[in-house]
């Protein structure tokens, strides 16, 4: 019994553990969870992977321009490259090419570097085929131009070519045909080494090739009116449907819906353009003539644009374009371009604009002007200047990375100063001779006038002004003044001394024609920088200008010497001007005098006067 009842004791003891073990956990469960509402666990954010930022330029090489010679410009094949930043608007000047290229091709590979084939180094080359061996101006050598390290070494392929085209597969590799020949190679860019592939049937020349939507690839023109299609898996050509003729300086243009349209060119040169297109079906390798052009073109470009539209400027000796609209199948007008051009570049943007860049005007003369076509008005706006004017050059879009080193400085243009025009005062001629002092006295071997500003100078009186008798007393005329003179017919001798006040002595000999010569020793006087001053001039008509008038004196009699008083005597002014010059002013004017008391039957003064350049004539002794 006592066994049973210790028995149900420690059972009754474990559960009532057990009992209480539980409520501590139902007790503790909404306390760790209040816990843990407060302090909340860390959430990890995770790191946003940076995006590589591309920038579009459009890479521009070669072709022909314009040197500097001697005898002026002369046209040259370029080596030059340049890059037009599409988000800036700018061209922008690159590091030349290795060689000289014109009549070359460029393609985008898969890697954004830009493969650059054959081509010509001088602008005398044939612009029909030729037979026999290679020209030595026709290129071999290719080089590839990357986004990041610019042009690196040059290549060589199996043959040189003149006017080749360069067609990326789907494989990466490029198709190089024509360019005078019936040989093709293909580039690989993983060994950047050039192998040779199937012939063409024909030898072409200024041909067009074009990538299918099968992967083949269609060559059309330049030597035969049959086309002929490339395999890329068979490595060989074969003929497919014909053209209506031959053509050169053609474009083709792969549409949306998978046909080729063959537009404008010449059968044989640019001169005889067509404005006839064809329309080639890849399911039924056939051609198919298409809708006239509203003008006759070749050398034009043909761009098809984001609304399938096909945009074709150029080629014609006038600077209109046109659209293409496959929907319709026909063409319509759009807006003309600031500049007629052939041989210039289009290059669709990444904004759906069309940059058209250089080329030939209608004088043959390259151009370096640039418009962009924008599909939303139908207009053509300028966009800028190239680095060089150039035609037959290549244009490429190219996406840009990050910084590169490639691109050359460009020059900043010293501007140059505006020429300021500084208001020179005109010496007026007048019947009062002025004379300016000026910092530099002027030598002369005659005495001639000068005076000092200072009041408080001193020199001796001049020598006194010797007036002699006229023979007949007569004024001069107008158109003959240019020697300041007084004439003067006294019936004797007048001698007016001068006081100190500068007053000059006056003599009247009869029988003499007076003359006036004033004399004083040259001082130096500074003139104030920008002050007009005046040289005394000759001038036949001079202009009489009012100032005081001094008059011989009514107290003239028998007394030979006499004081005129300031009003009444010939003086020499002293006036300073406005800039502190003093000038000395000699006035003499005709005016009617009284008849001396004992000499009657005196004639009265007349003088005349002027403005004089030179020294006075000597007094007579």
């Amino acid at each position: 019994m006592t066994t049973r009842l210790g028995t149900n004791s420690r059972v009754l003891a474990a559960l009532s553990v057990a009992l209480l073990m539980v409520g501590l956990c139902v007790t503790a469960a909404p306390a760790r969870t209040r816990h843990r509402r407060r302090r909340p666990a860390p959430t990890l954010t995770p790191t946003a992977t940076p995006t590589v930022v591309v920038h579009p330029v459009v890479l521009i090489t070669g072709g022909t321009g314009t040197v500097d010679v001697p005898t002026g410009q002369s046209p040259a094949v370029l080596d030059s490259v340049e890059i037009y930043d599409v988000e800036n608007g700018q061209f922008l000047p690159v590091e030349k090419m290795d060689s000289r290229r014109d009549h070359h091709d460029a393609c985008r590979l898969a890697n954004g570097s830009v493969l650059i084939v054959g081509g010509v180094d001088a602008v005398l080359v044939p612009t029909i085929m030729f037979p026999g061996p290679a020209m030595p101006w026709i290129l071999k050598s290719a080089e590839v131009f990357s986004p990041e390290d610019g042009f690196g070494k040059a290549v060589s392929m199996g043959d040189p070519r003149d006017e080749p085209t360069a067609t990326v597969l789907r494989d990466g590799k490029v198709l190089v045909v024509g360019g005078g020949t019936d040989a093709a190679e293909l580039y690989d860019p993983k060994t950047g080494a050039f192998a040779a592939t199937g012939k063409m049937e024909f030898s072409r020349y200024r041909q067009t090739a074009t990538m299918l939507a099968d992967a083949k690839v269609l060559i059309a023109g330049g030597g035969d009116r049959k086309a002929e299609l490339y395999n890329s898996s068979t490595g060989k050509f074969s003929i497919t449907g014909s053209m209506s003729s031959d053509r050169i300086y053609h474009t083709a243009t792969l549409l949306s819906d998978g046909r080729v349209m063959i537009a404008g060119g010449s059968p044989y040169s640019r001169n005889a353009a067509l404005d006839t297109t064809e329309l080639y079906s890849p399911k039924a390798g056939l051609f198919k003539s298409g809708p006239k052009m509203k003008e006759s073109r070749a050398g034009h470009t043909a761009t098809l644009l984001k609304d399938d539209l096909v945009l074709i400027a150029g080629g014609h000796n006038d600077n209109s374009a046109e659209l293409y609209n496959p929907s319709k199948g026909s063409f319509e007008s759009t807006g003309a371009m600031n500049t007629g051009r052939y041989g210039h570049s289009a290059t669709l943007l990444p904004d759906g604009k069309v940059l058209i860049a250089g080329g030939f005007d209608k004088t043959f003369k390259p151009l370096e002007s640039a418009e962009l076509y924008d599909p939303q008005t139908g207009k053509f706006t300028a966009a800028g200047t190239m680095t060089a004017a150039r035609a037959n050059h290549t244009a490429t879009l190219i996406y840009l990375r990050g910084p590169v080193k490639w691109i050359l400085p460009t020059p900043t243009p010293t501007p140059t100063p505006t020429p300021t025009e500084t208001a020179t005062a005109t010496p007026t001629a007048s019947a009062t001779a002025t004379l300016t002092l000026t910092s530099t006295p002027t030598a002369s071997p005659k005495p001639h006038a000068s005076a000092k500003p200072s009041p408080s100078s001193t020199r001796k009186p001049p020598p006194p002004v010797i007036l002699k008798k006229a023979e007949t007393p007569k004024s001069t005329p107008r158109s003959e003044r240019s020697t300041p003179r007084t004439t003067v017919t006294p019936s004797e001798s007048v001698t007016i001394s001068p006081t100190s006040s500068s007053k000059v002595t006056t003599t009247a000999t009869p029988g003499t024609t007076p003359e006036i010569e004033n004399t004083a020793t040259p001082s130096t006087s500074q003139v104030p920088p920008g002050t007009p001053t005046a040289t005394p001039t000759t001038s036949e008509v001079p202009t009489e200008t009012p100032t005081a008038t001094p008059t011989a004196s009514e107290a003239a009699t028998d007394t030979p010497t006499a004081t005129p008083t300031t009003s009444e005597s010939a003086t020499a002014t002293v006036a300073p001007t406005m800039n502190g010059i003093a000038t000395e002013t000699l006035t003499v004017t005709p005016t009617s005098m009284p008849t001396p008391a004992e000499q009657p039957g005196t004639a009265g003064l007349q003088a005349t006067a002027g403005s004089t350049s030179g020294a006075e004539k000597e007094p007579a002794p």
